[in-house]
Parts: structure tokens; C-alpha cells; sequence
């Protein structure tokens, strides 16, 4: 279920409140009465007075006038049991009675429940509006969790199960918001944003501090606009992305235009914004203008123009507009030259054009491995994403972009200086061009593949891909090529001395292969080197050269006589392969 905000509970609260009678309220009360526990009645009934009453309890139970005394008696006692920990004793300790564990945080477990105890009475001190005793407190306690000892142990935010970290944090910078000056708070909230205690977790927002209270944010216009110019003197990915925020919430989607047009070369961040909002308004017609006149703007290098054409090509798509679609397609492989922007580009013309534009796309990816871009952008996976990383392709999408296009001589090329080992990296063309050669020599369909080989084209594609089945969209990515290679293969031709070629080809280098392994014994491997064997004897059949594949059959048995385990493994392909065929 998706967390919802403090503010928005209480809007939503106030809201549904306001629309029921006293009748209702009282039928709301009764209901709520009768699911209560029997132990919990007292409390509940200790809760139905007015909120003012409430709150003087509220006081005397959180102990707001012994709050900083109390956590400065935790911190001590914390301390103390860093100091107290006994380098020699301790692995022992944590291995011995902690490994069970892996979220344990060993000796220090005792001190979970005090500290939980503690942060609630702050976050107590915070909805009754004591801001500034809340903010001494936070500061205190964020303090300590950052004490540790010498095996980097102690106790944080993440070790307390009761605590929201998200929430908890956005207090602490909501109280620092509160008791601010004006002209102070954009450095105070920078300086704690950055600090070492809040930046674990995911990255805070203003957005964050607004959220955390019902209660309206004191000075937002002038807090904004002077957030805004702050920001604008400091530098970072972080800094960018508050800045954008703060336009996006002050100043809306025109705010985003306008920060785009304005410092969208040094920001190209801005561009996303601004479509994203304009995608939820509905304006597709603006989206598809506008991502072209940022097209033209931007580098022809960057990254992110993948990203913005993305953008353009969803509107050309709701739009129908198939030659914008292309265009975008094309922009967007062109910095990022991946395999399923390839497809992209492949699904955005007719067939009858695919192949010259496949051709046209194969040339610019064997371009772009030759002269890869600097990766000088890394600190963009620190947003979570990697929209201004370059591409990482290889030899893989290389060799698939080849066989798409029908044109297997390259992929051998690719594949005859590979090593026999190795075939599980995907940076080795030879785990793809085996089985996609095998595949063209058999003559059949990838839904009419024998057994063995219809395994060896399925490694192949996992590791081509480096997937192997654990997230959806690799799976989409896995289907779509295959869907690919369906339309493609009956359409590629060879001649019978390119056939023969290749089938000796595809049996010397499964031959190398089956060797290397058993010869060296790796044993986990031994029914890769039987399947590939087994894979090209199904082919040999499939072409009616039953004689020539028992000959390979024989002669693989014959080298390893004494490897029960391999030949186990060889059995068990060629067995399966038997039992299909009757």
C-alpha cells in the first residue's frame, strides 16, 4: 500500500470529518469502540477528551522538561558501551551469538528500545509545536547514532524497526525550518541536508518538510524565491535537483519552462521536468515542439538526450505522428546505441525499410565501441538513474545488431578470435554465434528447435543479454529479440559452401569448447560441454547427416572415456534429444 504523507492524512482526515453529521461521528466512534481490545479500552478512553486536554497530558507523558537531560543519559550510556567493547572479545561475540542475525546490531541490540523511545518523545515534541526544544533534541540523538566503534558498530536509524526513517528526518529539517531566521535558512537547511546524519537513505526534499506538517509552511513564497537564488551559486547534482524542486513547486510548469529555456544547457535536468509536468497536463502537441527545439539545443554528446527524446517519441505516438516517432528513435540511439533502442528503432518503420536503417544503426554501434564517450558522469547514478551516463554496449549488442541484419559474416568475424572458455561473459561473441549459426543450418523455426539446441540458443541469449529471467523487463527486453529473430531468420540464405563452411566452423569450435572443460575438469560446466555437442549432432540430423553426427557422438565419448561425469551429462542431452524425436 503506498505511504501517504502527514499533511495529506490530515487534509484527507479534516476533509471526510467535515462531511459527516455528530450522529456519524458518534456511529464512527462506537464501531472503532468495539474493535478495541479489552486491554486497550482505558487508553481509548483516555483519548476521548478535548485536544487541548490532550495535549497537556500529551506533555507530562513525553516528559518535554527532562527530554534533553534523558537523551544526554543515553548518549553516555552509549558511549560507554563503545568504550567498553573489548577488540578481542568482540568477533568472537558477534560471530559466536550474532550471525544468526544479519541485521543485528550485536552488543548494542539492548539500547534499540531506549533510542525508539526517545525519537517518538521527539517527534511528540514536534506535533505539540515545540520546535525548538524538538530541533536541540534531534540534534543531539542524530549526533550519537553517528558514534561508533572500532569495528564501525553502533546503533542508527536503520536499526529501529519502529522508526520511519523518511518521516524522522524530515522533522529534524522541518524543525531547523522553524526556528530559522528568514535570510539563515537556505544555508542551515543546505549545511543539514548535506551532513553526514541526513544523508542516509534516500535523498530529502523540501517538498519532505512541507509534508511533514499540517500546518503551513511559515514565509513560503519569500523562503522559496530566496531558496531559489541560493541554490543557484552552489554546484552538484544534489543542489541541482533541490533547485529544480523549489521552481516546480513555486513557480509550476510555466517555472520549469522557464528555467529550461533559460539554463537548459547547464541544467538539461530542467528539460524532464518541464515534459514530465507537461505530460500529466495533457499537452502533447507542446512535448513534441518543444523536445525538438531541446534536441537542437543540446550537445549532440549528451546522454540525456535519449531521455528527452523519449519524451518526444510518446507524444508522437499518442499524436500518430510516425515521422517524428523515427526521429526520436533514431536521437535517442544515437547517444544510446543499447540493443532495445535498436529494436525501438527497428518497430518504428515498415519492414520493407528495416533492413537499411538496421544497417544504418549497426554501422553507428560498431562506431561508437570503437570511440566510446568518456564515463566522466557517474555521479548521476547518485540520483538513481542514469540518464546522463553513457551506454554500456559491447561486442554482445554488436553481434546481435549482425544477426539482425542478416549479415553473419560479421558475427563470425566477431566470434573466431574468442576464446572456447568464457562463453558466460557476455563480452564473448561465440555463445551467440554457435547456436544462431546452428540455428540457420538446421532449417527450422526457433519454435521447432530440437532440445539441445534449443538450450545452447537460450544460454545464449541470457548471457547476451546478461539476463537470466529475474526482473520483468528483462524478460520483455529477452522476448522482443526473439520475436526479432523469428522474422529475421527465414530470411537469411546461404549458399552449400557457406553451410558446410559454417557447420565445420560451428563443430571445431564446439569441439575446443567440450575440451577445454573436461580436459581441465570443470565440472560445473560439464553440461554446457555437453549440450553444445549434443546441440551440433541435433543439427548434423536436422541436414541428414545422421552418420556424420554419431561419428561426433562417438568420437566425443571416445577422447574422455574415463570422465563418468561428463559422459553422464552427455547421456542426459542426447537421451532428451532421442526422446523427442520419437
Amino acid at each position: 500500500m503506498e505511504k501517504i504523507s502527514l499533511k495529506a492524512f490530515w487534509e484527507k482526515m479534516e476533509k471526510k470529518i467535515a462531511g459527516y453529521s455528530a450522529d456519524e461521528l458518534r456511529s464512527i466512534l462506537r464501531a472503532m469502540a468495539e474493535e478495541t481490545l479489552p486491554q486497550q479500552r482505558q487508553a481509548f478512553l483516555g483519548k476521548l477528551k478535548p485536544q487541548k486536554e490532550i495535549a497537556d497530558v500529551a506533555q507530562r507523558l513525553i516528559g518535554q522538561d527532562d527530554l534533553l537531560s534523558d537523551i544526554d543519559d543515553f548518549v553516555e550510556e552509549l558511549d560507554a558501551a563503545i568504550e567498553s567493547a573489548d577488540p578481542d572479545d568482540y568477533r568472537d561475540d558477534y560471530y559466536n551469538e550474532y550471525s544468526d542475525d544479519e541485521d543485528s546490531v550485536g552488543p548494542y541490540e539492548e539500547l534499540i528500545a531506549p533510542l525508539t523511545v526517545l525519537f517518538e518523545r521527539i517527534g511528540a515534541a514536534f506535533d505539540h509545536g515545540n520546535f525548538s526544544l524538538a530541533r536541540e533534541a534531534y540534534k543531539k540523538l542524530f549526533e550519537a547514532t553517528e558514534h561508533q566503534d572500532d569495528y564501525g558498530r553502533g546503533v542508527t536509524l536503520a536499526d529501529l524497526p519502529d522508526v520511519d526513517t523518511g518521516e524522522t528526518r524530515a522533522r529534524y529539517l522541518r524543525t531547523v525550518y522553524e526556528t530559522t531566521s528568514l535570510a539563515r535558512r537556505p544555508k542551515a537547511l543546505l549545511d543539514l541536508i548535506q551532513s553526514a546524519p541526513l544523508r542516509f537513505g534516500s535523498r530529502l526534499k523540501i517538498d519532505d518538510i512541507v509534508q511533514i506538517s499540517s500546518k503551513p509552511l511559515p514565509d513560503e513564497d519569500a523562503f522559496f524565491k530566496g531558496w531559489i537564488t541560493f541554490l543557484g551559486k552552489q554546484s552538484g547534482a544534489d543542489v541541482d535537483e533541490w533547485l529544480r524542486e523549489a521552481v516546480r513547486l513555486s513557480q509550476g510548469t510555466p517555472g520549469l519552462a522557464e528555467l529550461a529555456r533559460t539554463e537548459g544547457v547547464k541544467r538539461p535536468r530542467a528539460y524532464l521536468d518541464w515534459f514530465t509536468a507537461l505530460e500529466k497536463e495533457g499537452k502533447r502537441r507542446e512535448i513534441l515542439i518543444e523536445t525538438q527545439k531541446a534536441l537542437q539545443t543540446l550537445s549532440t554528446k549528451l546522454p540525456i538526450r535519449a531521455a528527452v527524446a523519449d519524451h518526444l517519441c510518446a507524444a508522437a505516438t499518442k499524436l500518430k505522428e510516425s515521422q517524428a516517432l523515427r526521429e526520436g528513435r533514431w536521437e535517442a540511439f544515437m547517444v544510446k546505441p543499447t540493443l532495445s533502442r535498436l529494436l525501438d528503432l527497428r518497430d518504428s518503420v515498415s519492414p520493407d525499410a528495416q533492413q537499411r536503417l538496421m544497417s544504418d544503426a549497426t554501422s553507428h554501434l560498431k562506431n561508437y565501441l570503437a570511440h566510446p564517450p568518456r564515463r566522466d558522469n557517474a555521479w548521476s547514478f547518485e540520483i538513481g538513474d542514469d540518464v546522463e551516463a553513457p551506454a554500456v554496449v559491447g561486442n554482445s549488442e554488436l553481434a546481435h545488431a549482425y544477426s539482425l541484419t542478416g549479415n553473419w559474416q560479421e558475427v563470425h568475424q566477431l566470434a573466431a578470435n574468442e576464446g572456447s572458455l568464457g562463453w558466460s561473459n557476455r563480452e564473448n561473441a561465440q555463445g551467440l554465434a554457435v547456436p544462431f549459426f546452428l540455428i540457420l543450418l538446421s532449417g527450422k523455426t526457433l519454435g521447432e528447435l530440437p532440445p539441445s539446441l534449443l538450450q545452447l540458443w537460450q544460454w545464449g541469449l541470457q548471457t547476451s543479454l546478461g539476463h537470466w529471467g529475474f526482473d520483468k523487463s528483462e524478460n520483455t527486453l529477452t522476448k522482443r529479440v526473439e520475436s526479432a529473430y523469428k522474422e529475421k531468420i527465414p530470411s537469411i540464405s546461404l549458399s552449400n559452401g557457406e553451410q558446410n563452411d559454417l557447420m565445420t566452423w560451428c563443430l571445431e569450435t564446439a569441439m575446443k569448447r567440450m575440451t577445454a572443460i573436461v580436459k581441465d575438469q570443470h565440472r560445473g560446466s560439464y553440461d554446457k560441454a555437453a549440450v553444445v555437442i549434443a546441440a551440433c549432432a541435433e543439427t548434423l540430423r536436422l541436414r541428414g547427416a545422421d552418420e556424420q553426427a554419431e561419428t561426433v557422438l562417438s568420437e566425443t565419448r571416445n577422447r574422455f572415456p574415463r570422465h563418468r561425469a561428463f559422459l553422464a551429462e552427455l547421456d542426459t542431452a542426447t537421451q532428451s534429444a532421442k526422446s523427442k524425436r520419437r
